[in-house]
């Protein structure tokens, strides 16, 4: 090759890069704004949700179905964001226990511990009790944000000998959805412990919008311990009237008043409380 070649071919590709570059440019001083996409909506979750007593399909319409009296407590009427509670006990003999959510028999725990398996709830406050005879029973308040995923770990302690299981509370039945828009849970009851508590919608249902700083607070409501999904915030529905809201930590109580909750409203509180330095 001559070295007219070798020189010229260098210059042929820079002036290449250097037209491109140009005309790249100029397409983009011409270009016509586009508008930005919609970001996707960050609950896209499908299929039944446990509500009532029922494994319901929102698919054939919202929820609840039935009365407001017929029940004690309060779901608005939605179609999805529902959220998913994965419960795992030990002893692994404590994976026979039962679940019940806000009164009503779910499945057993081994029906809600896998990687795809959870118990579909609708977003908002739930009391969660695991019962099996010669455990103790345990009871967890939890506040679900919607689209979101709780794991609840909990170990189960034997009784001794001459103690007995405390049942779990249990409300009357809803009436049932349409035929074919629900499933029962997988696993049938085994036991029907005590008898159905009598319903206590009569004063109206409401609800407190609590968030707290820092997210690590410990919060009772009406001496009741609740978790959450969603640090430092929770949403519960509670009847009418007054109630007891205390906030502590590792043990020392930071604040403890009353909270005043009326029948279909809302009472929104945010607290940003000092805690005390580490000893």
């Amino acid at each position: 090759m001559s070295r007219l070649s070798r020189l010229t071919g260098p210059a042929l590709c820079a002036l290449v890069l250097t037209i491109t570059g140009a005309s790249a440019a100029d397409a983009q001083r011409r270009a016509v704004p586009r508008q930005p996409h919609h970001p996707a909506p960050a609950v896209a979750m499908r299929g039944h949700v446990f509500v009532g007593g029922y494994f319901y399909d929102p698919m054939f319409g919202p929820y609840p179905w039935w009365a407001r009296t017929a029940y004690p407590y309060w779901y608005f009427p939605v179609f999805d964001n529902r959220a998913d509670v994965r419960i795992r006990v030990a002893p692994e003999a404590a994976e026979e226990a039962a679940v019940y959510v806000d009164g009503f028999y779910a499945g057993v725990v081994d029906d809600f511990n896998g990687v795809f398996q959870g118990v579909p709830l609708t977003p908002g406050g739930h009391s969660i009790t695991l019962y099996l005879e010669g455990y103790r029973t345990i009871r967890r308040n939890i506040y679900l944000s919607p689209g979101s995923m709780f794991s609840l770990r909990e170990t189960m302690q034997t009784l001794h000998a001459g103690e007995t299981a405390e049942p779990p509370e249990v409300v009357p039945p809803v009436p049932p959805p349409p035929a074919g828009t629900y499933r029962t849970p997988v696993t049938p009851p085994r036991l029907a412990p005590g008898s159905p508590s009598p319903a206590t919608s009569t004063r109206g249902i409401g609800s407190l919008d609590l968030r707290v700083q820092p997210a690590d607070i410990e919060v009772r409501i009406d001496g009741q311990p609740w978790l959450s999904a969603e640090e430092g915030h929770f949403v519960v529905q509670l009847s009418a009237g007054k109630h007891r809201l205390e906030l502590q930590k590792a043990g020392t109580f930071l604040l403890k008043t009353d909270v005043e909750i009326s029948d279909g409203a809302t009472n929104t509180l945010e607290l940003r409380l000092k805690t005390p330095p580490a000893s």
